[in-house]
């Protein structure tokens, strides 16, 4: 099964979960439903372990007394018909690669349990859940994280034109425990950029599967790539994965950045006897020629900036 099938799959089968539970979750003798209604969901994490807070959860995963009530883009009300204590697990759900249409829970973030939660009919309860990673081995370990705080490990290909430069001040994402972040330039004579881990990546190699996600906070003018490479059959793969589109420069910071989560998973479990993966980011758009458009939106006497921070690996084993 290809990567992409391995994507649309895992994600018919949650659209049908959903329906089949959207269809039987108003029988039974109650006719006035109790609301729940969640506004955001935030993320509470420890520094020192995972790295800055930063979330993108766009959607609430709700289940009651174990079984999937629906997925709810925030800020959502949505009517349960139940009454009296029930425990209820709300999941952060977020969009896989940045596709609106590739929602699901997030697998790393542990739901928030409220274990008797009472229930009104014909009234509102209000829940403000804040989620936080599973534990390192309990669900989540971190492969590679790099917040420039103090050093980069993003290193140029040998025929990229620039590399990443630390940048501080009002250029950086800032939170309590982060001042810094990675910046690539590419001045009006230049093309493009190539960098990639210094890390080689094994962790796959004695699993039988694995998710693995990449968390990216950016804030650009100009449309890159991330995807992986990998070493097999004696050569090197570059393997394109996502697109990423240019922020909204209309905004001051914090605004003009983005977070974004990648799916990383289908690829290494379809290449799993590779001598290593590594992560990549370019700005490349000549590998495509359906993108070649993109050297017409930035004319090369514009300068394109591309800022990175809170890049996190997180894997666990499926």
């Amino acid at each position: 099964m290809t990567r992409k099938s391995t994507l649309v799959v895992f994600m018919g089968l949650s659209l049908l979960v959903l329906c089949l539970s959207s269809c039987n979750k108003f029988e039974g003798p109650q006719k006035v439903p109790a609301y729940i209604h969640v506004d955001s969901i935030v993320l509470n994490c420890d520094y020192t372990q995972y790295g800055a807070s930063t979330s993108n959860i766009t959607d609430a995963w709700v289940y009651v007394d174990d079984q999937i009530l629906g997925c709810f883009e925030l800020p959502a009300t949505f009517p349960v018909l139940k009454s009296g204590p029930h425990k209820v697990a709300i999941y952060g759900g977020v969009k896989s690669n940045g596709i609106a249409d590739a929602r699901s829970y997030y697998p790393f973030y542990k739901p928030f349990i409220y274990q008797n939660l009472n229930l009104v009919e014909d009234s509102i309860v209000i829940l403000n859940p804040v989620l936080n990673y599973y534990d390192i081995g309990e669900g989540a370990t971190v492969a590679w994280m790099e917040d420039f705080e103090n050093a980069n490990t993003l290193l140029p290909d040998t025929e990229s034109d620039t590399s990443v430069v630390r940048v501080s001040g009002n250029e950086a994402w800032h939170s309590p425990n982060s001042f810094w972040s990675g910046r690539v330039e590419l001045p009006p004579d230049s093309l493009d950029f190539t960098i990639a881990t210094a890390d080689e990546f094994t962790f796959y190699q004695n699993m039988n599967g694995v998710y693995c996600l990449l968390e990216m906070d950016y804030n650009c003018n100009d449309t890159f790539f991330v995807g992986v490479q990998y070493y097999k059959d004696y050569r090197l793969t570059t393997w394109p994965l996502v697109k990423v589109l240019p922020t909204d420069k209309q905004h001051d910071k914090p605004q003009r950045w983005n977070k974004i989560y990648i799916n990383i998973g289908p690829t290494m479990n379809n290449n799993a006897t590779a001598g290593y993966f590594k992560i990549y980011f370019t700005s490349d758009l000549t590998t495509n020629e359906d993108l070649a458009y993109g050297y017409e939106y930035h004319p090369l006497n514009e300068r394109r900036y591309y800022y990175f921070d809170n890049l996190k690996l997180l894997y666990r084993k499926l």
